[in-house]
């Protein structure tokens, strides 16, 4: 018989292909092939990856007041601690996601109290705060040529068309180029913001 730590460690993960795509998108070109049955240990260092990722962009991309920063931390610690957890923690996990995503969209709803969720005001969480996301102009420029490259819009223009007149006709000048772009494709336009 095994020793308990071998047999630990021989437990194994399904990862699959629309996970590698993520995976990918998030790491680059070495999570290629890691779709499949993966060893626990494998996919921990995967999830503390992840967790380094997610707090790396909520430190360099949300500006908010301190108790939201504390409360997201809070989460992103329990999710740390689940990651390193040698113990089956997929509930930890993803309820620590949960309150993350949670706290982004406005912050946690309290409803120790409450028999049942039943009405439409129950899932706004905007008491503290409310999401909103802006633009910069180069920023809608970046979202049009990002979004080119996928359906429907990629039916409208190509990615490479649209880079070379952003580059020739308007010299890098994202107002200009939005307002080509405005004219050149007002329904798209108006879908896309």
């Amino acid at each position: 018989m095994l020793p308990e730590t071998i047999r630990r460690d021989m437990k194994s993960v399904e990862i699959s292909l629309s996970s590698e795509v993520f995976l990918c998108q998030l790491f680059g070109k070495p999570m290629n092939y890691i779709h499949g049955k993966k060893r626990q240990k494998t996919w921990k260092k995967v999830l503390a990856r992840i967790v380094s990722v997610l707090q790396k962009a909520i430190q360099n991309n949300l500006e908010s007041d301190g108790f939201h920063k504390s409360q997201i931390n809070h989460h992103l610690e329990k999710l740390q601690k689940a990651c390193k957890s040698r113990y089956n923690t997929e509930p930890e996990i993803i309820l620590s996601l949960t309150g993350i995503i949670l706290e982004l969209l406005g912050g946690v709803p309290n409803y120790t109290g409450r028999r049942g969720l039943n009405r439409k005001s129950d899932y706004f969480l905007n008491n503290l705060r409310t999401v909103q996301y802006l633009q910069t102009p180069y920023q809608k420029v970046c979202t049009i040529f990002e979004s080119s490259q996928y359906i429907p819009h990629c039916y409208h223009h190509k990615y490479d068309d649209l880079f070379q007149v952003y580059v020739t006709q308007y010299n890098g000048d994202p107002k200009g180029f939005l307002q080509w772009y405005k004219d050149k494709y007002p329904q798209v336009y108006l879908e896309l913001f």
